[in-house]
């Protein structure tokens, strides 16, 4: 989807198999910086040969949703206890100023995204974008093209290869392609996913 400097590599999944880490979660909350596109992307492929994938279970720390959530409630501590002055200071989001393709992330966002942007472009079912999970596939809509300024035209699946088709105001329509495979490889397809916080309550 994006022209980016991200060097993209389709995904062999079995590359994968036993990389991903559950101590992912706290050096995303803490240093996200030390973490690169291929660890990225042995947590977020790596995960799909867990039971917990197959359940239908997509932890935390792989949903971009949960990382938006995640820093509002820090900003708003931050407001809360007088330390808005430091807030403002530190670029906890990245927006689409200077270079960077995507609309207001957070660090831990664009991680994500970035995995996913290593995997193609988007633009046919040869390049689709690998995505663990449909939900995914919106929250990389929301970031990159902003959804609110688009409608859904219609969704298909043909072989693992999700099609969203989008209009803009102008009546132009776009397609963006993902690659959902694992997500019925794996055996969850008539389930449901969904986030660690839905489950445990959190």
């Amino acid at each position: 989807m994006l022209d980016s400097m991200i060097v993209k590599k389709k995904v062999n999944y079995s590359e994968y198999e036993g990389k991903y880490d559950k101590s992912i979660k706290k050096r995303l909350e803490k240093t996200p910086e030390s973490i690169d596109v291929e660890t990225m992307r042995a947590n977020l492929y790596g995960y799909t040969f867990t039971k917990e994938y197959a359940n239908g279970e997509i932890p935390n720390e792989l949903s971009m949703d949960y990382w938006e959530e995640w820093n509002m409630e820090i900003d708003l501590e931050n407001l809360s206890s007088g330390y808005y002055e430091i807030l403002e200071d530190t670029d906890l989001l990245l927006g689409n100023e200077n270079d960077s393709p995507y609309f207001d992330v957070s660090p831990q966002e664009k991680l994500i995204l970035e995995a996913i942007d290593s995997t193609g472009d988007g633009k046919t079912p040869e390049t689709a974008l690998s995505v663990i999970d449909v939900h995914q596939e919106y929250e990389y809509i929301q970031r990159v093209v902003r959804l609110s300024v688009l409608q859904l035209v219609r969704q298909s699946v043909n072989k693992g290869i999700d099609c969203l088709e989008l209009k803009d105001f102008n009546g132009r329509l776009e397609k963006v392609y993902f690659d959902i495979s694992r997500h019925f490889d794996a055996g969850y397809s008539g389930k449901r996913s969904t986030r660690s916080s839905d489950i445990e309550g959190t």
